[in-house]
């Protein structure tokens, strides 16, 4: 038992497939339940996977929903949610690449405005996939973060006017009006030196991933704690610095039903992408990554440029059951709630689950995942009872 009072929260399906009735039914069942604190939606201009990977044989979904590719503007559905949940908090992810700050702060204020102050932004440096395709450069993702998150330290530092010379924007007296009653939280979302160091100057928390960046929580409570020293010398409060934690999951009462997830096509995919994200953590299980020691998702991959399906066969060929099994948090709602709780104790102050398992289900099964994501919701909030 700890004494940490944690926040909970669930990734929304962002797929325009959703019926807006059916929306409203999740995200109205989901607040109900009271034991979720956001709902987040994720900025995707496309999905993970080679096209040719969904289809019945791996997904009975793919009967149904043509594609994983077809995702709604997060902004948008962010907003309907929380109008068919009045009050619950709402998450947005997304990169520093394709939105301008002052742009991004108009669309937060919104959000916690029909929020009720709850609204956070999780934003990174960006990926290949989300950039490349549409003319944007993933190679200024961490100069065009640094001008974010500057940005929205200084809009909130003074009156809101904002001067500033950055690497992407020069802001000459930048005014987006004085109406300001609901801050937004602002995490910066990734890894690496510099933007641990832009987060620790300028940023209300910090996001990252388990079990694919921070494997176990001895190495997550090492980052805490660095990174609560580093907010320190800056002279800022390190006990008012968040940190989220998003959890890939696969929560099933059935062991059956993981064990073959765990060998499904659709998966292994993801595990030789981000499994472990930093490809040479494999050599630590004494596994061989899929992809070169040098190689990292979101500076490389773009899924749709996976035409040939050898080439993909070839990569799934070197995905074993030891890293499918490596790759996630995975059983029934009591076990997953179990293996999450070190990572509360080490240092996490929000748990984003995001569960994988609903993909490769039948439809009835997919649309029960969300009790069992709700019952693992509040296992961690019984466990950590403030």
């Amino acid at each position: 038992m700890t004494s940490n009072t944690i926040q909970t929260s669930l990734m929304l399906n962002a797929d325009r497939s959703l019926p807006a009735a059916a929306l409203t039914q999740i995200a109205s069942a989901i607040h109900a339940n009271g034991s979720v604190d956001y709902l987040h939606v994720a900025d995707q201009m496309n999905g993970w996977w080679p096209p040719h990977l969904w289809s019945p044989q791996n997904s009975p979904l793919a009967t149904m929903i043509p594609d994983l590719d077809s995702t709604a503007d997060p902004a948008v559905l962010a907003a309907y949610a929380s109008a068919a949940a009045p009050g619950i908090g709402i998450t947005i992810s997304t990169d520093a690449i394709r939105r301008g700050p002052a742009e991004m702060m108009q669309t937060m204020l919104t959000l916690a405005n029909l929020s009720g102050g709850r609204a956070m932004l999780q934003i990174g440096a960006g990926e290949l996939k989300q950039t490349q395709p549409y003319g944007w450069k993933r190679s200024e993702g961490l100069k065009r973060q640094e001008d974010h998150l500057r940005y929205y330290d200084e809009f909130w530092k003074g009156d809101g006017m904002v001067s500033m010379q950055g690497h992407c924007w020069n802001f000459d007296k930048a005014w987006i009006g004085g109406v300001r009653p609901n801050r937004p939280q602002i995490y910066a979302l990734g890894g690496g030196p510099k933007l641990i160091d832009l987060a620790t100057s300028h940023a209300d928390g910090f996001a990252t991933v388990a079990p694919n960046v921070v494997a176990t929580p001895e190495k997550f409570a090492d980052m805490v704690r660095s990174m609560r020293n580093d907010v320190a010398a800056k002279g800022r409060d390190p006990e008012k610095f968040g940190f989220c934690l998003w959890v890939f999951t696969l929560i099933h009462d059935d062991p059956e039903v993981i064990r073959k997830a765990l060998d499904n096509p659709l998966l292994r995919w993801l595990v030789a992408i981000y499994g472990r994200m930093n490809m040479a953590d494999w050599h630590a299980y004494g596994e061989m990554p899929a992809f070169p020691v040098d190689w990292h998702y979101s500076m490389k991959l773009v899924p749709y440029q996976y035409t040939d399906r050898a080439e993909v066969d070839r990569i799934l060929g070197q995905v074993t059951r030891k890293m499918s099994e490596l790759g996630f948090i995975w059983g029934n709602a009591e076990q997953v709630a179990a293996q999450i709780q070190p990572f509360v104790d080490a240092g996490a102050t929000c748990i984003d689950l995001v569960e994988l398992l609903p993909l490769l289900l039948d439809p009835a099964d997919a649309q029960a995942s969300i009790g069992r994501q709700l019952d693992v919701c509040a296992r961690i909030k019984k466990n950590n009872l403030g």
